[in-house]
């Protein structure tokens, strides 16, 4: 059986501490060196992947804000692309789909879907006979508007592990969506606005079409709208029409908006509102502090949850597991399982 090792502190990666990992195959032949510097990097390939700033070439997992800058040379999905020059405006850019493999030489790169958002990618690179798999955001469970996740076979796995603690075991999607609906239904039947709080990416346009496909009627703030949009540009078929955010015409209707509008006017000033949270940390005991005026908050995430997490580094196969973007228990946890 193949040992794998998994690194302790220095697999912990977070923009404070930025440690590097290295370890040795059994053979005594030398892995990749990774590193954290403000962004992942792999020093023997000079290759940047999600970089906090401005690099000469970096790979872009995703479209979310904290994974994107304006690099000279961005790699990314088409999808991811699109969302890109929608957010930060025309920049260079090579796409690559899911599972093409382009040779650069020194290594080779395929992208894999991660399940986060729609575009989001695992990133798979080939160099010196080693595979190293680079996960993004991801999630396991299936995404109604996004492709589903794979998991890739690799040497070395660096992992996002933001809910790499026992306590974020999430209930069955299909349990979550019916407290949803039933939300729903309480709201308007009570006269009330409801006003589901998801990201602008992903998870607003997840929001959308689970409503929709229970007839729902659904307006969307602005930023929420232009990506459901730029989905359907893409591709992206949602199961019936919505509106773009009207002050004047929310009796009756769904709205979803960022999470960061709930302090706004635009939300403040709907008498009879009811705030309905999508969040993975709603298994957290200090959510109800977390989102104080929110009238329920419900475990929907875009990331996979402890045990799909657990899963994912058993199923890679991989000797070496470097995690980042979460707890340092986790590493600890993988180790104790061997």
């Amino acid at each position: 059986m193949r040992r794998t090792e998994v690194g302790h502190e220095a697999s912990f990666f977070s923009p404070a501490l930025g440690f590097e990992a290295r370890f040795a195959r059994k053979d005594s032949e030398v892995l990749l060196r990774v590193e954290y510097r403000e962004g992942l990097h792999l020093p023997d390939l000079d290759l940047w992947l999600d970089a906090d700033g401005p690099r000469d070439r970096c790979v872009i997992s995703h479209g979310h804000s904290d994974h994107i800058a304006e690099h000279r040379a961005i790699i990314a999905t088409p999808e991811t692309a699109r969302i890109f020059r929608h957010r930060r405006g025309e920049a260079e850019m090579e796409t690559l789909r899911y599972g093409e493999l382009r040779d650069y030489g020194r290594f080779a790169l395929t992208f894999y879907p991660a399940g986060h958002c729609l575009g989001s990618a695992q990133v798979l690179i080939e160099a010196d006979g080693e595979r190293l798999v680079y996960t993004g955001d991801i999630k396991l469970r299936p995404n109604v508007t996004a492709e589903d996740a794979v998991i890739v076979e690799c040497d070395t796995l660096v992992m996002e592990s933001t809910f790499g603690d026992p306590l974020y075991r999430f209930p069955p999607d299909v349990a979550t969506f019916d407290r949803l609906y039933a939300a729903v239904d309480r709201a308007l039947s009570d006269d009330r606005v409801p006003v589901v709080l998801a990201y602008a990416l992903g998870k607003g346009q997840e929001a959308l079409e689970l409503l929709l496909r229970r007839d729902y009627r659904v307006t969307l703030h602005g930023s929420v709208w232009n990506v459901a949009e730029i989905y359907r540009e893409l591709g992206i078929e949602f199961s019936g029409p919505y509106e773009k955010y009207n002050r004047e015409h929310l009796r009756g209707r769904v709205l979803i908006t960022p999470p960061g509008c709930r302090k706004q006017a635009m939300i403040t000033n709907i008498e009879r509102r009811y705030l309905i949270m999508l969040t993975g940390w709603a298994l957290n005991r200090s959510a109800p502090y977390m989102y104080r005026g929110v009238d329920l908050i419900l475990p929907l995430s875009d990331h996979a949850d402890f045990d799909e997490l657990v899963h994912l580094a058993r199923a890679s196969g991989a000797q070496r597991i470097i995690t980042m973007h979460g707890v340092p228990k986790f590493a600890a946890t993988l180790r104790e399982m061997g």
